[in-house]
C-alpha cells in the first residue's frame, strides 16, 4: 500500500493524546460534606498519573479513530506491481531550425550555428524524432522526422553540406507560426491513427529550437495575429561574436531642390556595440573597385565619424568624369563585417523624350498655350523634355532622330501635316488635339470625329461661366486625381467651351461640361497602340483657368506619361522583396555577366538572390531598352543587437524546454498515482471507520460513566439508622 499525503501521517501522533489523558487522575466530582470539617480550609486535590491504566476498551477505541481520520489524510491507495521506466515515456518531437539570414554571414556565427544543433542532436533520446529545418523570410525542410542518426558527417546526414546562409532577410515569427501548423496537423494526424487502432491519444510532446543570431531586426509582426498552441515550445539557443560591431551603408534619395547635383545622400549606420567609428564610403564599378586608389579628380572618399548606436546622413559625390557618373554601387570600409557594406543602385540615366507643338502662338507670350505648355513639361533627374514647335514635315523627327511621343495641335493643319501625324500615329504616337476654332475642327475631323455641326459659346462675362460637371475617374488620365483631396475641379472655370452634341462610338467622353456637352473625349486604335485626346476648350487664361489651376501640370505630365512607351519600373529592389518587372520582360544578365542558368518556369523573385545589378530584355520587343534593378540586402538585416526574449513571449509564445526524462518518469508516478487513489478511494471507507469508533466510543463512555457514578454514590450513602444503634 501506498499514500500519496505521507505528510498527514504525523497526524498519528495525536494518537498519544488518549493515553496520556488516561494516566492523569482527575479531581472526584462526588463530595461528601462532614460538619467536623467546616473549620478546615478546603484544598482540591492534586493531579496525579496513574500508576495503572483503566478503560483499556475506550483507550483503544479513541486511539484507533484517530488512527484512521490521519490515514484518511494520507490518501492511501494500493499500487499495481508494474513499475515506469524510461521506456514507458513517449518520445518527443524535436524540430531544429537554423537560421540562414544574411546576417548570419558575419565571422564564424554559421558554423557555429551548425555545432550547436550537431550538440543538440547528440543529447536527444533513442525514442525522440529530430527534423532539421532552415529559415530566412521562408522555411524550408531539411531533414524530415526520424530517429537520430549516429556516425558519420553531420552536415551530409541531415543535407546540410551545401547550406550556407543567404542574402535574404530573417522572418522569425512568420517561419514559427509555418512551422507550428506543421507540428499541430503532424501529430493530429498521428492521434487520429493512434485512437482508430488502440482506443487512445497519444501525448507527443512537441519542441521546436531555434539556433540563430536572434538579431533584433528579424521580423515577428506575424506573431500578432496568432494563438501560439500550448502544447508547442521554443528554446532559443543563441550564438554569438566576441566582437558584435557592425555597420552598414545605404542610399537615400537625391536632393531634388538641386536637380543638377551629382551628390547623393548616404546613410550610415553603426551598431549599438561596435568599437569602431570612422568609416569612409566611396563610390565604386566594375572598373573602380573599392580598394583601389580613387583618383582624386574623380572619385573622392568620404569619412563618417558615427558614434555607436547612431547614424549619420552625407553627401556622398559621384565625380565628373562620366565613368564617375556611372558608379553604381556604394562601398563602405573600415567595418570588421562586409555583408551589408555595399550598397548597389542604378546609375541615373536622364530619358530624353520629345513633343512637337502644332499651334501659331508665341512661346515667349503668356497669353497663348504653348508658354504654360514648355512650362508643364519640367526636366526631372530622369526626364529631359523638348517641346518643338513645328516648321515643316521635317521637324517631326528631333535633331536625335527620334520621333516625338506626343504631338499637340492647336491650328488647323494641311494636308502634308496631316499625313505627316498619321503617319506618326501608325507608329504609336500619341496625339492631343485642342479645338480652338472652327477651322481647327474641320481640318482634324478625322481624329477628333467632330464636324461643322458643333459650336462655340463664349460667355458674356467673367461671372458666366461654364464648369466640369462629369469626370470619369477610372479612366488612365484623371486616375492620379481620384482621391478625395485631389478630385475637386470646381474652381476651374471655362468661358469659352466647343458643344458637341454626339460623338462616334468609337469615342469615350471622359470629362464633361454641367451642360453634358464632353469637354475631353478618348480614341484608341488597337493596332498601333496610338491614342487621341481631344480637349473642347483651351487653357490660356482668356478662355479658361485651367493653365493656372494645380490641376493643369499633373494632367499634361499625365498625358506624356502615358505616351512613353517605355514602362515605368522601380530600379531599385530587396533581395526576396516585391519585384516590378513589365510583363514580356526577362531576365538576361547579372553585374554585367549572362547568368549560368535561367529557368524560365522560376519566378523572377526566386532568381534574385544576389546583391547587385539586374539587366531585363523585352522578349516581344527587341526595340525597347533594356531595364536595370539594383538588389540590396535588406536594411533590417544590418539591425544586428540581440532580440529580448520579452518580444517574443509578449505574443504568448510558450518559450522553454519540455520537461526532461526523469522528471517527466516522477511526473507520470504522481498521475498514475492519482488515478489508481482517484478510482480506489480507500479514504472513504477509512473516515466510515473512524465515525463508526466515535459512535462506539461515545456509547462506551457513556456508560462507563454511569457505572462510575453509581459506585460513587453507593460510597457516600449514610449508614442506617437501625446499624448505628447497633454499633452502639
Amino acid at each position: 500500500m501506498s499514500v500519496l499525503a505521507w505528510m498527514f501521517g504525523l497526524g498519528l501522533l495525536a494518537a498519544a493524546f488518549p493515553l496520556l489523558f488516561h494516566l492523569i487522575r482527575r479531581t472526584p466530582k462526588g463530595q461528601v460534606k462532614f460538619s467536623s470539617l467546616m473549620f478546615l480550609r478546603p484544598s482540591p486535590p492534586s493531579l496525579t498519573r496513574r500508576s495503572r491504566l483503566e478503560n483499556l476498551m475506550l483507550l483503544a477505541i479513541r486511539i484507533g479513530a484517530i488512527a484512521l481520520i490521519a490515514a484518511a489524510f494520507m490518501r492511501p491507495f494500493f499500487r499495481d506491481n508494474v513499475n515506469l521506466t524510461m521506456d514507458d515515456l513517449p518520445g518527443q518531437k524535436i524540430a531544429i531550425m537554423l537560421d540562414t539570414s544574411a546576417s548570419m554571414k558575419r565571422g564564424d556565427l554559421w558554423p557555429q550555428a551548425i555545432d550547436r544543433a550537431s550538440k543538440i542532436i547528440e543529447k536527444t533520446s533513442q525514442k525522440d524524432e529530430v527534423a532539421v529545418y532552415t529559415f530566412d523570410s521562408q522555411l524550408q525542410m531539411r531533414k524530415s522526422f526520424g530517429r537520430k542518426l549516429s556516425g558519420g558527417d553531420f552536415r551530409s546526414q541531415y543535407q546540410l553540406v551545401d547550406v550556407e546562409p543567404t542574402w535574404s532577410p530573417s522572418d522569425l515569427g512568420g517561419c514559427l507560426i509555418r512551422l507550428a501548423n506543421e507540428l499541430e496537423q503532424a501529430d493530429d494526424e498521428i492521434s487520429e491513427d493512434s485512437q482508430s487502432e488502440a482506443g487512445s491519444s497519444t501525448n507527443t510532446k512537441l519542441q521546436m529550437l531555434v539556433v540563430s543570431d536572434m538579431q533584433a531586426g528579424s521580423s515577428i509582426t506575424a506573431l500578432q495575429n496568432y494563438q501560439w498552441p500550448d502544447r508547442i515550445k521554443v528554446d532559443f539557443e543563441q550564438v554569438s561574436l566576441k566582437d558584435q560591431s557592425n555597420a552598414s551603408v545605404e542610399l537615400l534619395p537625391a536632393d531634388e531642390s538641386d536637380p543638377n547635383s551629382i551628390r547623393e545622400n548616404v546613410l550610415v549606420r553603426n551598431a549599438t556595440d561596435s568599437s569602431g567609428e570612422e568609416f569612409k564610403v566611396v563610390w565604386a564599378n566594375e572598373t573602380l573597385s573599392a580598394t583601389d586608389k580613387p583618383d582624386k579628380e574623380t572619385i573622392r572618399p568620404v569619412t563618417f565619424y558615427v558614434p555607436p548606436g547612431m547614424s549619420k546622413i552625407l553627401p556622398v559625390p559621384r565625380g565628373t568624369t562620366s565613368e564617375a557618373i556611372q558608379s553604381d554601387n556604394l562601398v563602405l570600409t573600415g567595418d570588421d563585417f562586409t555583408f551589408d557594406n555595399q550598397y548597389f543602385t542604378v546609375p541615373p540615366i536622364q530619358e530624353k523624350l520629345s513633343v512637337v507643338y502644332l499651334g501659331n502662338e508665341s512661346a515667349d507670350d503668356p497669353n497663348e498655350m504653348l508658354f504654360y505648355l514648355q512650362r508643364a513639361m519640367m526636366e526631372t533627374p530622369t526626364r529631359s523634355i523638348s517641346v518643338l514647335p513645328f516648321t515643316g514635315a521635317a521637324r517631326f523627327s528631333t535633331s536625335d532622330g527620334i520621333a516625338p511621343e506626343l504631338i499637340v495641335i492647336t491650328r488647323a493643319v494641311d494636308a502634308a501635316e496631316q499625313n505627316a501625324v498619321d503617319g506618326l500615329l501608325e507608329n504609336g504616337a500619341t496625339l492631343l488635339v485642342v479645338l480652338s476654332d472652327e477651322s481647327t475642327i474641320e481640318s482634324t475631323t478625322k481624329w477628333t470625329g467632330v464636324d461643322s455641326s458643333a459650336n462655340f459659346t463664349a460667355e458674356a462675362d467673367q461671372d458666366d461661366y461654364a464648369m466640369l460637371g462629369q469626370i470619369k475617374y477610372s479612366h488612365p488620365i484623371f486616375q492620379p486625381f481620384a482621391g478625395p483631396r485631389f478630385n475637386d475641379f470646381t474652381q476651374i472655370r471655362f468661358w469659352k467651351t466647343l458643344e458637341v452634341k454626339t460623338l462616334p462610338d468609337s469615342f469615350e467622353a471622359i470629362a464633361k461640361f454641367e451642360n453634358d456637352s464632353p469637354a475631353v473625349w478618348h480614341r484608341e486604335f488597337p493596332e498601333s497602340k496610338s491614342h487621341v485626346y481631344v480637349m473642347a476648350t483651351g487653357w490660356q487664361p482668356e478662355v479658361s483657368q485651367l493653365a493656372l489651376s494645380s490641376k493643369f501640370l499633373p494632367l499634361m505630365n499625365r498625358i506624356l506619361e502615358l505616351a512613353v512607351r517605355t514602362p515605368q519600373v522601380v530600379d531599385s529592389c530587396t533581395i526576396d522583396g516585391p519585384i516590378q518587372i513589365p510583363t514580356g520582360y526577362d531576365l538576361v544578365s547579372f553585374a554585367g555577366n549572362s547568368p549560368t542558368e535561367i529557368d524560365p518556369e522560376l519566378s523572377l523573385k526566386s532568381q534574385i538572390t544576389i546583391p547587385g545589378i539586374y539587366e531585363f530584355s523585352s522578349s516581344t520587343d527587341a526595340t525597347q531598352p533594356r531595364i536595370r534593378i539594383a538588389a540590396n540586402v535588406n536594411s533590417s538585416e544590418s539591425n544586428t543587437d540581440t532580440m529580448p526574449l520579452d518580444q517574443i513571449t509578449a505574443f504568448d509564445v510558450q518559450v522553454g524546454m519540455h520537461s526532461e526524462a526523469e522528471t517527466e518518469i516522477a511526473n507520470q508516478r504522481k498521475l498514475r498515482d492519482l488515478d489508481f487513489e482517484s478510482r480506489q478511494k480507500l479514504w472513504k471507507w477509512l473516515i466510515i471507520g473512524a465515525i463508526a469508533l466515535v459512535i462506539a466510543e461515545s456509547w462506551l463512555a457513556g456508560r462507563t460513566d454511569r457505572i462510575g457514578l453509581t459506585a460513587e454514590k453507593d460510597a457516600t450513602r449514610l449508614p442506617d439508622a437501625s446499624l448505628m444503634d447497633d454499633a452502639a
